[in-house]
């Protein structure tokens, strides 16, 4: 297994991601397009692709594109071309990262929280700092295996993966433009040591790590720690309002530029350190002082928090002036523009975090490490109940460790104070507009559609999906599910789109009624197989989406004043296929209870699904489509598909 303590050893075995012959991305693209297209709107389409004229700009981008990654490969080995097209994707979005970007896991429950009573120590808090200590010290040691070049090396059927996105997961965060700017930048402190908590909206901060990447905490001591955060934040409620700072990472990007840039030229400095001082930490973790059980409910808690106001409050009571009501929901008890550790009073948490720098697979990674770690931890627990952290009291640097936790102070002002007021009514809004559902099916997993239906389950959950939307809606839409591309350097992801003949073939006869049993076995094998076939074009790097959308960001950042805009970029398959109506992934893992995301377009669907050997889970997102009607019809399909193979024509 390749060592990862050798970056550039580990770097040279990971092939670099291909830029693939421009015939076969435009062969595929005009394929993918084929079976959501009309027949003469798709022979206008392939007629413009591959006129004379698209080919010959096409092919001059291409040659550009291809020479750029000759000298990205000179200049630093381990990048790909597709890298810093990706990170201005995301980092030029000037929308609200709350439901637009930012997804969620919710984690496993903890079963020893089952132990803890209001009589405990920590009273009807107990549960929610035992569990958030646990994630804290989890996290620490997870960071300190990236820091110390411990973490053993990704691999996918003994294929080794990049490792590059874990420099990013942690102490990263999103920075809004400067003035002179028009994009957002991902900033990674590298050796930060401290974490931000939020209660209530106040932000505390205190170091967790020595010089030498060690916890400095013992569990007991950081329960103690979290315990008093909560006491003095509770006792400040009562005595002054306090200011939801993080509502401001909710607003728009050049919303939340402009008044970055007033606290930056502000000759008072404390809210500018403020923001430095969050900016460099490690992760943020949200103490959410509610009690949720509701499964739907938790995807809300997880995705976007929750949004309550309370408009009996007095206009004595008004933090925002003439304004009348206060917003309680835990939507105000976030940062969004960082990796976030949630947890609510009884003891779920889930992770929030921002997309930029890391995809999903990178932040399972560590749910696993956090997994695993509070299974040994009670397997400890009951043979020797000690804990396995230790202080660092005794480090030599100790001094200039702060565990002393101490709070954000901010200087407040009437422009700060409005700004404060408009972000929480825009992402109370923005929250408004959207609904959930979920699916936890039980009946089957992915053994039973191995064993009995004889298909990649992944494939079989995408037929599904395009069936109950056929069913809901009588047509079919662009579906989006990534491909991973980590086994190259730098490797993001590859779009696989889903709708295909074979697939619409199926689909269509499920759906009808004069379809046979053996027909729609057949129907559905075809499908799945194309779905599969797909998909591992798109993971070896031979997908169309990502290079032609680096052939469309090097015309528009570098030819569009010299060279006519390619025709394929003004056609109608361009922008069909740009948005996705449906967009999916796929994050099986026994760490998660669910996870999500929002829909990518104003009349999409957002659908996040783990599947696991003897169960499937399904979280839905939309702008009040018929988002729980989808679910029972998903539902429904798992239910039809499995009468198909149990009984006979």
């Amino acid at each position: 297994m390749p060592d990862i303590s050798n970056t550039e050893e580990y770097s040279s075995i990971l092939p670099r991601l291909p830029v693939p012959p421009l015939k076969e991305s435009l062969r595929r693209y005009v394929e993918r397009l084929e079976p959501l297209q009309s027949p003469q709107n798709h022979a206008k389409t392939k007629s413009t692709v591959f006129s004379e004229d698209s080919l010959r700009l096409l092919s001059e981008l291409n040659q550009e594109l291809i020479e750029y990654d000759q000298e990205l490969q000179r200049a630093d080995p381990a990048s790909s071309y597709i890298e810093q097209f990706w990170y201005d994707a995301y980092l030029q979005f000037d929308e609200s990262v709350v439901l637009n970007i930012n997804p969620f896991f919710e984690l496993q429950d903890d079963p020893t929280l089952r132990q803890l009573s209001d009589s405990d120590p920590f009273g009807e808090v107990s549960r929610l700092v035992t569990r958030s200590s646990r994630l804290v010290l989890s996290t620490l040691s997870f960071i300190k295996e990236i820091r110390c070049k411990t973490l053993k090396p990704d691999t996918a059927r003994g294929t080794p993966l990049s490792m590059d996105q874990y420099e990013k997961l942690f102490g990263s965060a999103r920075i809004p433009p400067d003035a002179a700017g028009n994009s957002c930048r991902l900033q990674t402190s590298l050796h930060s040591t401290h974490i931000v908590v939020l209660y209530k909206s106040t932000l505390y901060w205190f170091d967790v790590l020595d010089f030498e990447h060690n916890p400095v905490f013992s569990a007991q001591e950081l329960e103690c720690t979290l315990f008093s955060i909560i006491k003095d934040a509770d006792t400040n409620t009562e005595q002054q309002p306090r200011f939801p700072w993080g509502a401001l990472t909710t607003e728009n990007r050049s919303t939340w530029s402009n008044i970055r840039d007033y606290i930056s030229r502000s000759p008072i400095t404390i809210n500018s350190r403020n923001l430095q001082i969050i900016d460099s930490a490690l992760f943020v973790l949200c103490l959410d002082n509610v009690v949720i059980d509701d499964p739907v409910d938790l995807v809300q808690e997880m995705l976007c928090g929750t949004s309550d106001v309370d408009l009996e409050v007095s206009h004595n009571d008004s933090r925002f002036g003439s304004a009348t009501g206060v917003q309680r929901g835990t939507c105000l008890n976030r940062w969004y523009d960082k990796l976030q550790l949630i947890v609510t009073r009884n003891g779920k948490a889930g992770i929030n975090f921002e997309h930029t720098g890391v995809d999903g697979h990178t932040v399972l990674r560590l749910a696993t490490h956090i997994y695993t770690d509070s299974i040994l931890q009670l397997a400890l627990s009951i043979t020797k109940p000690v804990s396995v952290y230790s202080s660092a009291s005794g480090n030599a640097h100790s001094s200039l460790i702060l565990k002393t936790p101490r709070k954000l102070e901010w200087q407040m002002d009437s422009y700060l104070l409005a700004s404060l007021h408009f972000a929480e009514t825009r992402v109370s809004d923005l929250i408004s507009q959207f609904e959930f559902a979920r699916l936890d099916f039980v009946s089957y997993g992915s053994l039973k559609i191995k064993s009995v239906f004889k298909v990649s389950p992944d494939a079989f959950v995408q037929m599904g999906l395009q069936a109950a939307y056929h069913s809901l809606y009588g047509k079919f839409e662009v579906t989006y599910e990534p491909a991973m591309t980590k086994q190259f350097q730098n490797g993001r992801t590859e779009a696989v789109r889903s709708v295909s003949h074979e697939s619409k073939r199926f689909v269509e006869s499920f759906n009808g009624s004069g379809a046979s049993k053996t027909l729609l076995k057949s129907y559905l094998s075809k499908a799945c197989e194309r779905h599969s076939f797909v998909t591992k074009e798109c993971a070896a790097g031979m997908g169309q989406d990502r290079h032609l959308y680096a052939l469309y960001c090097i015309w528009k950042e570098s030819f569009r004043d010299t060279m006519p805009k390619p025709l394929i970029f003004e056609d109608g398959g361009w922008n069909l296929l740009q948005t996705s109506v449906i967009s999916t992934s796929n994050c099986g893992n026994p760490s998660l209870q669910s996870f999500g995301f929002g829909p990518v377009c104003a009349n999409g669907f957002g659908i996040g699904y783990i599947m696991r050997d003897k169960s499937i889970s399904i979280v839905v997102s939309s702008k009040h489509r018929q988002t729980t009607r989808l679910v029972h019809l998903i539902e429904r399909f798992f239910h039809d598909i499995e009468r198909v193979y149990i009984s006979q024509d």
